[in-house]
């Protein structure tokens, strides 16, 4: 069954929270502000989300997780790569304080830090989240456990879909949430303290193997493609 994505813009610096159904499963992607709206679409949708899923630790991308299992009235398990489980948990508001500290952006911490449960499920590269065909591509380069999201077959009239979309003689749609390893037009940062730029190269490297008409779902700003932003001669 192709998986179906809804995209929320949230907070202040637009960061991209997407709601996915894959199979029977669930999952909430990068809740980072704005929990009411996260709500309302489940609601609308009547979804009931069975996990939240990291593509990596920073506080943007997490910081609505509390405020969002209140309003849910549960608390949903939470996976991440390990090396950005030290985001989340008793080890959380240490490594968020340095990160963005390290941006010159502590106003940020201060507005939207409050604790964050600790992650009880890790991805893996090339594991598949459980009950999921969405397949975890290890990218560490914006921050160590930086993963993006894979997802062979996109349902028609998800975000992102059209037809022109296709690639001549294809019967489905690829996508991938990248996080803020791919932007349109950029990638993610690497002046924080967990980033390296040498092995963002060799993520993209990576994902420049996925087909070019793969959709690029991003943690900021609006969705592109792996043609557009990894050209013919990346690839090679």
């Amino acid at each position: 069954m192709a998986s179906r994505v809804w995209r929320l813009k949230l907070g202040p610096i637009g960061e991209n929270c997407y709601v996915v159904t894959s199979g029977n499963t669930s999952l909430i992607i990068d809740p980072g502000a704005q929990p009411e709206l996260i709500v309302s679409l489940l609601r609308e949708q009547a979804l009931v989300p069975s996990l939240v899923v990291l593509t990596h630790g920073h506080l943007d991308h997490s910081a609505a997780i509390p405020e969002l299992f209140a309003m849910l009235e549960m608390e949903l398990p939470i996976a991440v790569h390990p090396f950005d489980a030290v985001y989340l948990g008793e080890s959380g508001e240490a490594t968020n304080r340095e990160l963005f500290n390290a941006i010159r952006a502590p106003s940020y911490f201060h507005a939207y830090w409050k604790p964050l449960p600790a992650a009880s499920v890790f991805l893996e590269d090339g594991m598949n989240v459980i009950g999921t065909t969405l397949k975890v591509v290890h990218t560490p380069g914006h921050s160590a456990g930086s993963i993006c999201l894979y997802e062979p077959e996109l349902e028609a009239g998800s975000y992102g879909y059209d037809d022109s979309a296709r690639e001549e003689g294809a019967d489905t749609v690829s996508c991938c949430i990248t996080g803020d390893t791919l932007f349109r037009d950029g990638v993610g940062r690497t002046d924080t303290p967990d980033a390296d730029p040498v092995a963002l190269e060799r993520s993209l490297e990576k994902l420049a193997r996925f087909s070019s008409a793969t959709l690029v779902f991003p943690g900021h700003g609006p969705r592109t493609t792996i043609g557009r932003e990894l050209p013919a001669a990346f690839r090679d």
